[in-house]
């Protein structure tokens, strides 16, 4: 049993009242105690805090957010309300009210860790790699955990800063030698300087340390198919898909690993692919006349987009652009765009018919989040080819194409192609392709882990696209 502290305040019996209830597990009970309390003293900030943490959990987000934000207002000179009510915002994804959240706590409260980290942690899902670092940087200095070095090289590394990211990781690993997520992240950053070795080592010692850490598994994998040793390569990539589920990159990398052990792609890939990658007509939203109207409005607001940065560092894009993600904080044209697209995928799901032991139609989403991004290329503009590692079902919707789409030196040009492995990789095969002519309006949805990109064009016209990934939060 621990006894308080001399110099920290008794804790109020009512407080370890509730405290001992919601322990036992009696969280009816718990809150109604809460309340009852709460209606004695309605301007108790600590009370109204302790009552959203117990109703969260049976999924009451909207008042919690309200008492926690009316809490904040009674009492806004500690920390803790304020990591509280970010948190919600990020179990409810509502990522840019968390970020808004963090940054003005962190005004409030700049040398306090956990506030500097998490807000590093949303910068690095918003792509805001810098931002990150500095955040990172902040918790670290101010006495953050010594594992925060981590996620610090992790975004180094996405600055193609490898060296800083290394020296990072090795920090993080002389604090803590176990650590097995520094090591799985610094053969990241050994394979990005080419010394597939050392890098296949790491992973390795992450493995030994972690035998459930399918990344720095399935990441040994693509280290052993890169010195040349295929057939360990895709017996990894089996291994990782028969234990841990449908994995993306061993997805991805499999057929790839076998065709460079017997010198050709496996029978039936393309097949394969022209089944998994299907079109699809948007209709226009509630509030806008015709696709061609809600076009015009996503062209309009990609171009105001404060996020759009040209050819962002650790992204496919070239000779373009591309935002951050728009659904963070939802505005319009992209919320009407969003309940478009919601409608096609959800019928999209039900007609999915399960098949055991696939990557992709082993099992279908019930609920899911939904990443949005813009991307407009200029001439010459395309992406290498890639997959998308975050998703389960990833896409595609055509906001606006140039004329010259398909009529350049290649009748495809503009075009998307399924079946091509990154530039970087040394095959020893002929890669089975497919390849699709995008259309205003109309959308491909794909498994995330199928290798794609878009073939260059020409001309003075933009090619305008929305990508998507969808994220599952629960399976049917």
């Amino acid at each position: 049993m621990t006894t308080q502290s001399p110099e920290a305040p008794a804790l109020p019996e009512h407080y370890r009242e509730i405290l001992t209830l919601m322990k036992e597990g009696r969280r009816k009970v718990a809150e109604e105690r809460c309340r009852a309390l709460l209606a004695e003293t309605p301007t108790d900030a600590d009370l109204m805090a302790l009552l959203a943490s117990i109703i969260v959990e049976r999924g009451a987000f909207d008042e919690a957010e309200n008492l926690l934000r009316h809490s904040l207002k009674l009492a806004p000179t500690e920390p803790t309300p304020w990591i509280n009510l970010g948190r919600l915002l990020q179990q409810t994804g509502q990522w840019g009210e968390a970020v808004a959240v963090y940054e003005h706590a962190t005004g409030l409260f700049p040398t306090h860790p956990t506030l500097a980290a998490t807000l590093g942690q949303l910068y690095q899902r918003a792509n805001r790699f810098a931002d990150a670092e500095t955040q990172y940087r902040n918790a670290i200095e101010n006495g953050g955990r010594p594992a925060l070095n981590v996620q610090l090289g992790m975004v180094l590394l996405r600055q193609e800063r490898v060296d800083e990211a290394i020296g990072a990781f090795n920090t993080a690993i002389a604090h803590n030698p176990k650590l097995a997520a520094a090591y799985g992240n610094l053969g990241n950053a050994l394979q990005k300087k080419g010394d597939m070795e050392a890098a296949a080592a790491a992973y390795e010692k992450a493995v030994a340390l972690n035998p459930k850490d399918t990344v720095s598994y399935v990441s040994l994998g693509m280290a052993q198919l890169k010195l040349g040793q295929a057939r360990e390569a895709a017996e990894i990539f089996e291994r990782a898909l028969a234990v841990h589920g449908p994995e993306r990159r061993a997805a991805a990398w499999l057929p790839y690993a076998r065709a460079q052990e017997f010198g050709e792609m496996p029978a039936g890939y393309r097949a394969e692919m022209g089944e998994l990658v299907s079109r699809h007509k948007l209709t226009p939203p509630a509030g806008y006349a015709s696709l061609a109207e809600l076009n015009a409005a996503l062209v309009t607001a990609l171009d105001a987009d404060p996020t759009l940065v040209w050819e962002p560092t650790g992204k496919a894009t070239r000779k373009g652009g591309q935002t951050g993600l728009l659904l963070d904080a939802p505005r319009e044209p992209f919320i009407a765009f969003e309940r478009a697209l919601r409608r096609v995928i959800d019928a999209h799901f039900d007609t999915i018919r399960l098949q055991p032991g696939h990557p992709y139609r082993c099992q279908v989403p019930k609920t899911y989040h939904l990443d949005l991004w813009g991307t407009l290329l200029s001439e010459g503009g395309h992406q290498h080819s890639h997959i998308h590692v975050g998703g389960w079902m990833s896409g595609v919707y055509y906001v606006s194409l140039p004329s010259t789409l398909g009529k350049g030196d290649g009748d495809k040009d503009g075009w998307i192609e399924f079946g091509n492995p990154p530039p970087e990789f040394d095959a020893v095969f002929e890669p089975m392709t497919i390849t699709y002519e995008p259309r205003e309006g109309d959308a491909f949805f794909f498994p995330s882990y199928l290798f794609h990109r878009t073939l260059p064009f020409s001309g003075n016209e933009r090619r305008i696209s929305l990508a998507f990934d969808v994220k599952p939060t629960s399976w049917r």
